[in-house]
């Protein structure tokens, strides 16, 4: 494991209150927001940020193409831009991941990730991402992520012999979580009655169990640890699967069926860190849940128990905000999911829980570890990573 000295940190974060929609701010007015409140929440002013990164996919959903050229003028950092990631959902933890290379290598002190989308800006959310995928197959089988975590969940209940009752409880828990997130989209709590009662997208998926078209924006600023409010990075894990969702689905192979993909990062993030016994070693997770199977795939993924056991834990307590390993206390994506800018509000909210500046929905911190995920593409790309103090 490497020395503390040399590790990248998480000096200051930024997010909005995420909403349907943000009419008052335009894609540039939430970039230079959110980057103007990390910068002076990592106590630094504006010229000692030395590189800019922009985490934006897809662009469709903005309705104008290539943010990096018209989106990023005046930001701090601009003029040592260092690129734009692309990884759809995945891009702000791999924006992070990039960030903490060039501190940790010297070719940069401060490294600013900045991400936003506006949902309203085309006309059709759904429409435009479905533009990303395979216009030879659409017609024949319509693939999005819907139908795609449709498939995930499907296997699931098939392979443990459960019913479409368990996807219910993680939203459960992640709604009642999101009431006390001032950040959140979504703060009102359902029942599981409503959750199975709500209509139908791609069975077994329901309206309830997705997350909502979501606008927002957050930044974080990347260097060496300067103060006690610094959070360090210990270590990042990554797998990238094939593009086709037939090849992800070969029997024996590493799938995005059974979670092994999520295994593969979570393992390889977890040696980087130097951590053995997950369940024992983090005080929390933030995981990607868009859609119920996420969450249920991603705590077992993580090694935070056995397969096919995560809805039962749920149900029984585990895994909530007052339990000894709380997973999405803040609500996470199911109460507020900016496409672009969400992994970034996974590791907003994770600092904040280190940092013990949570608020109403701080977790007890014993072991000063925590673990964020995000998953992009079409379910072909999943980054892990370990955050500690």
């Amino acid at each position: 494991m490497r020395h503390k000295d040399d590790m990248a940190a998480i000096l200051g974060v930024a997010q909005v209150p995420m909403r349907t929609r943000i009419p008052e701010m335009t894609y540039p007015d939430l970039l230079a927001t959110v980057a103007a409140r990390a910068v002076e929440d990592a106590g630094l002013a504006r010229d000692e940020i030395d590189g800019l990164i922009l985490a934006q996919a897809p662009t469709a959903t903005l309705g104008v193409d290539e943010p990096q050229y018209w989106g990023i003028a005046g930001l701090p950092g601009a003029h040592a831009f260092l690129g734009r990631v692309h990884v759809a959902a995945a891009s702000g933890l791999s924006a992070v991941r990039l960030a903490a290379s060039y501190v940790a290598s010297g070719r940069a002190k401060h490294v600013l990730v900045v991400a936003a989308d506006l949902a309203d800006e085309g006309d059709s959310l759904r429409g435009a991402l479905a533009q990303m995928h395979d216009p030879f197959t659409s017609g024949q089988a319509p693939i999005n992520a819907i139908t795609a975590a449709a498939l995930q969940s499907t296997h699931y209940m098939a392979t443990h012999g459960v019913s479409e009752r368990i996807f219910a409880a993680p939203i459960v828990k992640n709604r009642l979580n999101g009431v006390g997130n001032p950040y959140a989209q979504l703060r009102k709590p359902v029942t599981a009655e409503e959750v199975l009662d709500s209509p139908v997208l791609s069975w077994p998926i329901k309206r309830l169990e997705s997350s909502p078209r979501t606008s927002g924006a957050a930044a974080v600023v990347i260097g060496k640890a300067n103060s006690k409010r610094s959070v360090r990075i210990e270590g990042f894990g990554n797998f990238a699967g094939a593009k086709s969702i037939g090849a992800q689905m070969v029997p024996g192979w590493t799938s995005y069926l059974d979670g092994s993909d999520v295994t593969q990062a979570a393992q390889r993030a977890y040696s980087a860190a130097g951590i053995s016994n997950p369940q024992q070693e983090l005080d929390f997770a933030e995981v990607y849940t868009s859609f119920s199977i996420f969450e249920l795939l991603s705590i077992e993924g993580l090694g935070l128990c056995a397969k096919g056991e995560a809805a039962r834990r749920i149900d029984a307590g585990e895994f909530h905000r007052g339990s000894r390993l709380p997973v999405n206390a803040t609500g996470g994506a199911t109460c507020g999911n900016p496409i672009s800018a969400g992994a970034l509000v996974r590791i907003a909210d994770a600092t904040a829980q280190l940092r013990g500046e949570a608020g109403d929905c701080q977790v007890e911190i014993r072991h000063g570890r925590a673990v964020v995920t995000a998953i992009g593409g079409l379910f072909q790309t999943h980054e892990v990573g370990v955050l500690a103090i």
